[in-house]
Parts: C-alpha cells; sequence; structure tokens
C-alpha cells in the first residue's frame, strides 16, 4: 500500500545497509590486523585459547633464554676445570721430575717452587672463573654441588626445571692442601650472667689462646653490661665477645650464637684454639656451683674449665723431598680424576640445555602454528566477504535512494 507518512521501503533499506557496512568494517579490520579475531565477540573460546598459548610462547621465549645462560655458565665453569686441568698436568710432570734420583734435594727446592705456585694458582683460577660476577668454582656460588646447585626454569610451568651443579675446584676439595675450622661455638640466647652491680659487682675473665701463644683475656663485667642491671645478657656476652682483639681468632655474633674462629695460617703443623676460664674468675665460678663455660654454652661439663680444638692447620703437598714427590703423585693423579669428574659432569648438564633448547624452539614453533590456525585470518576468504560485502553496501545505498524516491513519487499523483 503506497504511504508517504511512513517510508517502510526505506526503513528496511537503511537496516541492510547498516548491516552490510558493519560486515565490510569487520572484514576490513580483520584483514588491517591480520586476526580474525579482532573482539571477543569474534570467537570467545578461541581467544581464550589463543591468549594461553601467547603467554605459553612469552614464557618458553624466556625458558629458551634461560637454558642459553645456563650453557654459558657451564661453559665459563669448565673453562676455568680445563685450566685447572692442565696446571694439575704440569704439577704432576714436577713432581715426577722431584721423584727421580737424578736430582739432588737443592734442585727440588727450585722446582717446589714452581709447584707451590701453580697451587696457589688453582686457587685464583677456581676463584677468578666467575659469571655475573659470582665466583663458579669456589664453592661460594649458588651452583655448588654440596648445597643442591640452582634450577634453572625451561618451560612454561615452574615444574620444568633443570637443577646445575658444579663442583668445587679449589687446591682444598682437590687434596692438594687442607685447612683447620677451628672454630669454638655457643649458644648464647638463654645466658643470663649475675656480676652485679656497685661494691659487689664480679667478672668473668676468660682466656682464649691460639696455636700456644700468649693468651687474652676477654672481661665480661660491668661495662659490658651495657643496661647496668646486673646481669649479662646473650647480645651483651657477644658484643664483648666481638669488641675483643685476639691475633689469630677472630669474633662474630648472631642470633644468640657467638662463633670463635681460628684466623691463623699455622702452614704445615697442628693449629689450634682453646678457652680457658681466668684465675680471676675462681671466685665467681665457687660462687654460683657451676662451670662459667657452661654457662656461656661453650661446654656441657660442668667440670670443665677450658674448651678447645685441634685440626690440621694449612698445609701444602710438596716435592722437597723423593718421599714426598712420590706422595704428592697419588694426590695428584686423585686431583686430575676429580676434575675430570667435575668436567664431565658439567658436559652432561651442557649437553642436556642445548637438548632442552632444541626442544623449546620445537614447542615455540608448533604453538605459534596452533595459534595462528585459531588467529590468523584467512585472507583470501575475508577478501571475498569484503567484496561481497561493498557489493551488498552498494545495493543497499542504490535501494535506500530508490526508497526515498518512492515518496516524491507518490506525490506526483496529488497533482
Amino acid at each position: 500500500m503506497p504511504v508517504i507518512s511512513t517510508n517502510t521501503a526505506a526503513n528496511s533499506a537503511v537496516r541492510y545497509l547498516n548491516i552490510n557496512a558493519s560486515e565490510q568494517s569487520s572484514s576490513l579490520s580483520k584483514l588491517a590486523s591480520g586476526s580474525r579475531i579482532t573482539q571477543a565477540s569474534d570467537d570467545a573460546a578461541g581467544l581464550a585459547i589463543s591468549t594461553r598459548i601467547s603467554s605459553d610462547v612469552a614464557t618458553l621465549n624466556q625458558a629458551a633464554t634461560n637454558a642459553s645462560h645456563a650453557v654459558s655458565v657451564l661453559q665459563t665453569a669448565d673453562g676455568g676445570a680445563s685450566n685447572i686441568s692442565d696446571i694439575l698436568e704440569r704439577m704432576k710432570t714436577l713432581a715426577t721430575q722431584s721423584a727421580s734420583g737424578t736430582v739432588t734435594d737443592d734442585e727440588r727446592e727450585y722446582i717446589d717452587a714452581e709447584f707451590q705456585e701453580l697451587i696457589e694458582q688453582i686457587d685464583t683460577i677456581a676463584t677468578g672463573t666467575r659469571f655475573n660476577g659470582e665466583s663458579l668454582l669456589d664453592g661460594t656460588s649458588d651452583f655448588e654441588t654440596t648445597t643442591g646447585g640452582t634450577s634453572i626454569m625451561v618451560g612454561s610451568s615452574a615444574d620444568d626445571t633443570i637443577q646445575v651443579t658444579i663442583d668445587s675446584l679449589t687446591s682444598s676439595t682437590l687434596g692438594l692442601s687442607t685447612s683447620a675450622a677451628n672454630d669454638i661455638t655457643a649458644d648464647l640466647s638463654d645466658a643470663a650472667i649475675g656480676i652485679g652491680q656497685g661494691a659487689s659487682a664480679t667478672s668473668v675473665v676468660l682466656s682464649v689462646s691460639v696455636d700456644g701463644g700468649a693468651a687474652v683475656d676477654v672481661t665480661l663485667d660491668s661495662a659490658a653490661d651495657t643496661d647496668s642491671d646486673g646481669v649479662l645478657t646473650g647480645d651483651e656476652i657477644g658484643a664483648a665477645f666481638e669488641a675483643a682483639s685476639v691475633t689469630g681468632a677472630s669474633f662474630s655474633y648472631a642470633n644468640g650464637q657467638l662463633t670463635v674462629s681460628n684466623t691463623s695460617t699455622n702452614t704445615g703443623s697442628a693449629s689450634s684454639l682453646s678457652i680457658s676460664v681466668n684465675t680471676t674468675s675462681t671466685d665467681y665460678a665457687a660462687a654460683t656451683g657451676s662451670s662459667i663455660l657452661k654457662e656461656l654454652g661453650f661446654t656441657s661439663d660442668t667440670s670443665a674449665t677450658s674448651v678447645s680444638t685441634v685440626g690440621s692447620g694449612t698445609s701444602d703437598i710438596d716435592v722437597t723431598t723423593q718421599a714426598n714427590a712420590t706422595s704428592a703423585l697419588d694426590a695428584i693423579d686423585a686431583a686430575i680424576d676429580q676434575v675430570s669428574a667435575a668436567r664431565a659432569s658439567i658436559g652432561a648438564q651442557e649437553s642436556r640445555f642445548e637438548f632442552s633448547s632444541e626442544s623449546i624452539a620445537t614447542s615455540i614453533e608448533n604453538l605459534e602454528s596452533a595459534n595462528s590456525a585459531i588467529t590468523d585470518v584467512d585472507v583470501a576468504s575475508e577478501e571475498a566477504k569484503l567484496a561481497s560485502a561493498e557489493v551488498k553496501v552498494q545495493a543497499a545505498v542504490a535501494a535506500a535512494s530508490s526508497a526515498n524516491d518512492m515518496t516524491q513519487n507518490l506525490l506526483k499523483l496529488l497533482q
């Protein structure tokens, strides 16, 4: 029915024009972005999957970098270990020369001079082999075997890790030198030594001796009682020890634990550290009816008046005699075996990381391919849709124009 108040045909044409224009815009957006999902409504499930895959790919790219860094760490460690191996070969040559009866003890002294320098060079290399400022071969790094090493993430899950361990290759761990720890410890966390105040104040005097040298007194008296309450707490006792100066010994206090360490280098002989009750503390010990050393946590023996440790000191193998050179050969052979085992372990881990890197690269390739199938636009198909949408838009525009002309044509009937 022809009417002039409501142009139904024009409204219909405009509605289809809007639909066709939207399809055209959508196709243009997809072709311009290269993705078939330009908004969540295009494919909600596909978008969720694609987002997860994209995050995995980003994580794997970082995992590939982690693996590369791990290989660099291992290569650095292997380089240092290789140098140490070369030094051990030279040391074995020197020991073999010294073990021969064709040289005299005077000549052995000259040989030993180089031999000792090479032992020191092993420690220099162990400390100087660093990655990112961290020494790898001296037992101080996070990669140290005895502490379990450290994990490197090589996947998209927190469980995808490889443990990296690197053996310490110092002269001491290789059996070429030994050093005694000689630490004495005391648990002062619950310590409370009453010394009184004023004229009745008493003193606790301990004597610290290193390697049989002159004893140095550490006095626990009212000066150590920083809060002047007549009772020395663990913190006050620890502070008094840390303030003391004893040649060959060091004191450290933390978290209620006092450690007295032997810092002397008593080369070639036994090294000792001892703490005893000074005679000026006799009255105090008698008054309390128990051992001062036990009260301070140095020993569990109530009758003990001294506590000590004895170790091997610091001693290097040498080739100054034919017998020593022969013994040194056995020690060097063992050290060579130890370095070889360490390098074998490093090589095995390096190989694993290289295969892991290849696996990561394959995973990244496959995930990116899967993500492409979900998100990438089919250009040919979308171009066909765009062409169709463009034709429909043109047709809708023509139809809308024709519908508008219908009203004008109806007015001619009124003429």
